[in-house]
């Protein structure tokens, strides 16, 4: 019972910091926007990133509004 609401209680954690903060730092160039020289391929240099919550979240979104034409 405990493990159950450890879980539930960090996803809805994640969930509300994923609405609140939806770009967190690139993992790659560690926010610089820079890594080896050039700008960084992956956040394109900007040095943030959306998080993988928000991508999903957006994707649900997406998809209902989609459906429900």
């Amino acid at each position: 019972m405990t493990l159950i609401f450890t879980a539930t209680s960090l996803i809805i954690a994640y969930a509300l910091r994923c609405w609140a903060f939806p770009y967190g730092k690139c993992l790659w160039c560690i926010g610089d926007g820079i890594r080896g020289g050039t700008y960084c391929r992956r956040c394109r240099g900007e040095g943030h990133r959306v998080r993988l919550g928000r991508r999903a979240y957006e994707y649900i979104r997406r998809e209902h509004h989609n459906g429900t034409r």
